[in-house]
């Protein structure tokens, strides 16, 4: 069992929506603390992929048949092998493969409106917190770094979830932990309203929080570090693009220290 020392010092624990959120958010503090752990929670999804989805269509990599998440979670070693982290993959389905794709929307209103209603299944966020309790009780660091629950459906289902862990009284079986947020780049960029309104949601919860600055002054080799890991994730910043990419390597990095 990890001794509760200061928040970000040491090796700590990143929670990732999917792969490549950790190292996009969280990849100078990665880099900067050897022997941590990423949780990647949307991992997984269909051994054949035919049809491909819009996303991996963009990629530029897959053909119909694929084994899309197979690659991905091959570039997600050589990420992780860069910060010298450990991946846990928790497998539950991306939410493109989690129902059909609803192309045309406009014209089928209808039909966009039950799917969301299907992903926003709250048994699917009991799932995440299942699949997570284990780990924050096993894993043996004092600091679990958790998305805001930005832009992404996927996103704010794991921010939710996490709170969910992050509320639980400590005590008994449950480990005494550091719960520390942080804010999803790049898309803190596209949305920053939202930034506000998760803080507050947070607040509302009682879980109030303040600005943590992780430690360090600004690397060079640490910033390298991030973009070499950012750039194993190749069907992932393709997507993306130069410019999305290239905010979420200028960052800076923003967490937040729950109380």
């Amino acid at each position: 069992m990890a001794v509760l020392g200061e928040p970000l010092q040491g090796p700590v624990a990143v929670v990732s929506p999917h792969l490549d959120d950790a190292a996009l958010g969280c990849g100078r503090l990665l880099a900067s603390r050897p022997s941590s752990h990423v949780v990647t929670v949307f991992s997984g999804g269909p051994a054949r992929v035919d049809p491909l989805p819009e996303w991996d269509r963009l990629a530029g990599t897959f053909a119909p048949g694929d084994d899309v998440m197979g690659l991905r979670a091959r570039e997600d070693d050589d990420a992780m092998a860069v910060v010298a982290s450990s991946a846990h993959r928790l497998g539950l389905w991306d939410d493109q493969y989690r129902e059909p794709p609803v192309n045309h929307a406009r014209w089928r209103p209808r039909a966009v409106r039950a799917r969301q209603a299907r992903l926003d299944d709250p048994r699917l966020e009991d799932e995440v917190v299942a699949l997570l309790a284990p780990l924050v009780e096993a894993l043996p660091v004092g600091t679990w770094v958790v998305p805001l629950g930005l832009w992404h459906g996927d996103h704010k289902k794991v921010a939710r979830a996490c709170a969910r862990l992050a509320r639980r009284p400590t005590g008994g079986a449950w480990p005494e932990r550091h719960w520390v947020v942080y804010e999803e780049l790049p898309y803190r960029f596209d949305v920053p309203d939202q930034v506000d309104a998760a803080l507050a949601a947070l607040a509302g919860q009682g879980l109030g929080h303040r600005p943590l600055e992780p430690p360090g002054a600004p690397d060079v080799e640490l910033d390298g570090l991030k973009a070499a890991m950012v750039g194993c994730y190749r069907s992932q910043v393709t997507c993306l693009g130069p410019e999305r990419v290239g905010r979420a390597l200028a960052g800076p990095e923003r967490y937040h220290l729950l109380r």
